[in-house]
């Protein structure tokens, strides 16, 4: 059997080099028709576009995307061709929420106020959606969310509302039709809707948000703020773009090993179950140790300080935002490459939840299991 797979999917040969007779890695973006043409099973992540023109007359009866999305594979061509699929839903939302974490740490620090008494709205409220909404929550902070399609947050009231926050964050899949379409969603008459003082983030896909929109209404309202992980022009947003954002990374928010192994691990069962393998192996049994294993802080300190120092172990935003200054003043060649440079070459994140928490206290504070962080036990 041939296995032809992104060269960037992590734990590929500890996964599939068994099952396999020939395992062949591309690279993502580069990927065609005659790389894929004698494969059995091609696994991609999401900057793989699967359809017709890469699959037409190959001989690929399963595909596996490493990632929570799936509007870079042709469905619709897919289930024509009777070619199985199966995608990583919710392998990377603790990372995405750890991204929003820090995003909103940030901006506090910017707008001067405490972080937890920014009140935020969820646009969207799906695996990583829901998931930031229980955390804000837990974190005793403001927070509404709004998804017409899942009941518990479908209260038509709250379609409103949640863009009239201090912070909005999107966390929608990307549709093109339909009454809930999610194509250029935030368009000028939206962003005209909210507040003068609000900041968007957006590390769901980049053409929720009409981009060129968007520039016009931060350079016309500079209250405004913008923190932006994804963008229509990917892989060579334009550099106006990337300046006028308070924070702007490149389509890393859910890009920490734990969510990148995960994913990994959800398509190694999916295609044991396609060819009917026993599932021989766990994630648990190939995951090293972080390397920042365990905080300690005096019982002593501010909850705030805890907090702030959870949030930035696991992971500072600020340092991804200067990676991507990077690529200012690049061709618009140039700047593509770096970008997904970036992306490949990037440093090893853990989930908040890998990290353990040392103090003396008697009781454990609320906010330590609504961050996912660990207590030891004694």
């Amino acid at each position: 059997m041939k296995i032809v797979a992104d060269e960037n999917i992590p734990l590929l040969d500890a996964f599939f080099a068994e099952m396999s007779t020939t395992l062949v890695r591309k690279a993502g973006r580069e990927m065609t028709a005659a790389d894929v043409k004698d494969a059995d099973v091609l696994l991609v992540r999401s900057i793989t576009k699967v359809n017709q023109s890469l699959l037409e007359g190959s001989s690929v009866k399963f595909v596996g995307t490493c990632t929570i999305g799936t509007d870079h594979l042709d469905v619709d061509y897919l289930n024509t061709q009777g070619i199985q699929f199966s995608n990583a839903p919710g392998c990377n939302a603790q990372a995405v929420v750890d991204y929003v974490l820090s995003a909103l740490l940030t901006l506090a620090e910017r707008w001067q106020q405490p972080w937890q008494s920014l009140s935020v709205g969820i646009v969207g409220a799906g695996n990583v959606g829901g998931r930031l909404h229980k955390t804000l929550l837990g974190l005793g902070m403001d927070v509404i969310a709004y998804d017409p399609n899942i009941a518990q947050f479908s209260d038509p009231a709250f379609s409103e509302r949640v863009w009239q926050q201090d912070v909005v964050s999107l966390h929608t899949p990307i549709s093109y039709d339909g009454a809930n379409k999610t194509h250029h969603l935030v368009n000028a008459a939206k962003l005209q809707s909210m507040k003068s003082k609000s900041c968007l983030i957006n590390s769901c896909r980049g053409s929720v948000i009409n981009n060129h929109e968007l520039l016009q209404h931060l350079n016309n309202e500079p209250m405004f703020q913008a923190i932006l992980d994804v963008y229509e022009d990917e892989p060579s947003p334009s550099d106006q773009l990337i300046n006028a954002c308070l924070l702007s990374t490149p389509h890393i928010a859910g890009y920490s090993l734990d969510g990148k192994y995960q994913g990994t691990a959800m398509i190694y069962d999916a295609v044991c179950d396609f060819l009917a393998l026993p599932k021989r192996l766990k994630l648990a049994q190939l995951v090293a140790e972080p390397a920042l294993k365990k905080i300690s802080i005096s019982q002593d300190a501010p909850a705030a300080f805890m907090l702030k120092t959870c949030i930035r172990s696991a992971y500072d935003i600020r340092d991804d935002h200067f990676r991507m200054q990077s690529l200012l003043g690049l061709s618009a060649e140039q700047k593509a490459k770096g970008f997904d440079q970036l992306r490949k070459n990037y440093p090893i994140r853990r989930d908040m939840t890998q990290l353990k928490l040392s103090m003396k206290r008697i009781s454990e504070p609320s906010w330590v299991s609504a961050l996912g962080v660990k207590l030891p036990r004694h």
